[in-house]
């Protein structure tokens, strides 16, 4: 996986669009499109630095696909403050898509988590 892949995935990820995230970078459109499309450009580090701040991620991530060692950037205003702690991308979509549910929802997940270690150690 390259950066391209990553930032694609991570776009989608965001839940936006390719034109959402060049205007919130205060980039074009054309030049997003250059990133994630089949020339797969690497931007300049000022123009990485915008982009990994507007999907809430780190450009080190964006680059290597590795968490980075120290501070990680995260979407002004999120709700998922602590969400790029998690390394794996199945990780943050759980911790993303359980925030979003209805508490009683939640229950039922954490019930169901709990049945399912449980049934782990016994099989162990």
């Amino acid at each position: 996986m390259d950066f391209r892949d990553r930032l694609r995935d991570q776009i989608e990820y965001c839940g936006l669009l390719d034109k959402e995230v060049a205007d919130r970078a205060g980039i074009s459109k054309r030049a997003i499109d250059s990133y994630v499309g089949s020339r797969g450009c690497i931007p300049s580090a000022d123009i990485a630095v915008k982009i990994a701040k507007v999907l809430g991620t780190s450009v080190e991530y964006l680059v290597t696909g590795e968490a980075p060692s120290v501070q990680i950037v995260v979407p002004e205003n999120s709700a998922l403050k602590h969400i790029n702690s998690y390394k794996s991308k199945a990780e943050r979509k759980l911790i993303k898509n359980f925030i979003n549910l209805s508490e009683k929802d939640n229950d039922t997940v954490i019930a169901l988590a709990e049945y399912l270690y449980r049934s782990s150690k016994k099989s162990v």
